[in-house]
């Protein structure tokens, strides 16, 4: 895996913690000019970084936490290309993909892909999210 300068890191992660500032006082529009200025910054191709990913991954929970589905599937898309690039962990991406399925109405898709990750890695990708994933999957994917 290639390793990144670190001057160029550093950048990287100025502007990702001043976009999560920027996030944790509702200033979304600039939050995410940042993070997309981070992910810019990455030499190409960017799938070849494991910064890139979490940047893809940081945006994406971001996009998924105000609604808007449209730009969470352009950032799971760029986590996705990384993952397959780079072969990192797939049980996160899958959580993370059923998150997004179960977001956008595709229950039975979203069931499927949690309960491969619970198989493989138990319920730890619950732990930090909204109740109803768990609920959903606990409930063998049935809405209640």
């Amino acid at each position: 895996m290639a390793i990144l300068d670190k001057e160029l890191q550093d950048k990287i992660d100025a502007l990702s913690e001043n976009a999560y500032e920027k996030f944790q006082n509702n200033e979304i529009k600039e939050s995410f000019n940042l993070l997309e200025k981070a992910w810019l910054l990455y030499p190409e191709p960017r799938n070849q970084w494991n910064e890139a990913y979490n940047t893809a991954k940081y945006s994406f929970e971001d996009y998924m936490k105000i609604g808007d589905f449209t730009n969470a599937n352009i950032w799971l898309d760029r986590m996705i290309d990384n993952n397959s690039n780079l072969h990192l962990s797939d049980f996160e991406l899958e959580h993370n993909e059923a998150k997004y399925l179960f977001e956008t109405g595709d229950y039975a898709k979203a069931f499927e892909k949690w309960k491969y990750v619970v198989k493989e890695a138990g319920l730890r990708y619950f732990e930090e999210e909204d109740s109803k994933y768990k609920n959903f999957y606990k409930n063998k994917g049935i809405l209640k």
